[in-house]
């Protein structure tokens, strides 16, 4: 890792004390921060440029960029690839206690010692993925007959015409039953 370069999103607030601005690098591993997925393989570590305002005595606006790599395998043809996670995170921290009974949805405290913004990447990350992965939008997928992978050429199976098509699927019978209405 290069030096000044950090492993972590908890920030000691007393490099803050006597500065306005800070700015940081930070290299964190995905399954620090809880993002472990079954279907998604992190290939990079999540790379952050963090930078803290210190802002009156008590609040901290925090700027974080975050960009990772991340393999997954396309919902069509199960063939793997790349996808890049790329987000910015713009939050504003004030010394308080969590426990208070009316938090905002969009405010965050710290202690006034550290401020730790891990849990704000990790489901900044998570909305980042896409939900439904495709290798490409032109992907066509595997053949539902053989398995062959259709983004490689055609099959062998024969195209059944339109009639045994309707006849074995299990619906066809609500479309006869609209015709003799």
């Amino acid at each position: 890792m290069k030096k000044g370069v950090r492993d972590t999103l908890v920030f000691d607030m007393k490099d803050l004390r006597h500065e306005d601005f800070k700015a940081f690098e930070a290299l964190v591993p995905a399954a620090s921060i809880g993002l472990a997925y079954e279907e998604v393989e992190f290939i990079e570590p999540l790379s952050c440029a963090v930078q803290l305002f210190r802002q009156g005595d008590d609040n901290v606006s925090v700027v974080a960029g975050v960009e990772t790599k991340v393999s997954v395998e396309c919902r069509r043809c199960i063939s793997p690839f790349e996808v890049d996670i790329t987000t910015t995170l713009e939050l504003l921290f004030t010394i308080g206690s969590e426990s208070l009974e009316q938090i905002e949805a969009d405010e965050r405290y710290y202690d006034g010692e550290t401020l730790d913004i891990s849990e704000d990447v990790r489901q900044e990350v998570i909305l980042e993925m896409p939900v439904w992965y495709l290798c490409s939008e032109m992907c066509k997928g595997l053949c539902s007959h053989c398995g062959a992978e259709l983004n490689l050429g055609a099959c062998s199976c024969e195209v059944p015409d339109e009639s045994t098509v309707l006849d074995s699927n299990p619906f066809s019978v609500l479309s006869k039953m609209l015709e003799n209405n």
